[in-house]
């Protein structure tokens, strides 16, 4: 996946995020795809959340991890899920299948 694509995908999710990504206050790269799931890892826990957006992030990140692109599966896992696995975080409810067995294992 380009990271613009990613870029979208994760804007369409979380709102706002691409505003952020552009930012100064954006310190991970914003032309890969490892970079972005950190950003957006840090944009989450910076930030309140809407259910909404917690539940269309988790549902994308519940079709990458497992799914064909093996890079952007390891971004996800771990440039986000490793960065987010904490006790009680609210998006842990939200994930499933491969996603939520490996945050389980991290966390």
């Amino acid at each position: 996946m380009k990271p613009s694509f990613l870029i979208e995908k994760l804007d369409d999710a979380v709102p706002g995020f691409r505003r952020y990504v552009e930012s100064e206050e954006n310190c991970f790269e914003r032309d890969r795809i490892h970079g972005l799931f950190a950003a957006c890892s840090h944009f989450v826990s910076e930030r309140p959340m809407t259910a909404e957006a917690l539940q269309r992030l988790a549902a994308f990140v519940n079709r990458v991890i497992g799914g064909p692109d093996e890079e952007l599966e390891n971004a996800a896992c771990t440039c986000f899920l490793e960065n987010l696995a904490a006790p009680g975080h609210p998006i842990r409810t939200l994930l499933s299948a491969d996603a939520l067995r490996y945050w389980d294992r991290y966390e």
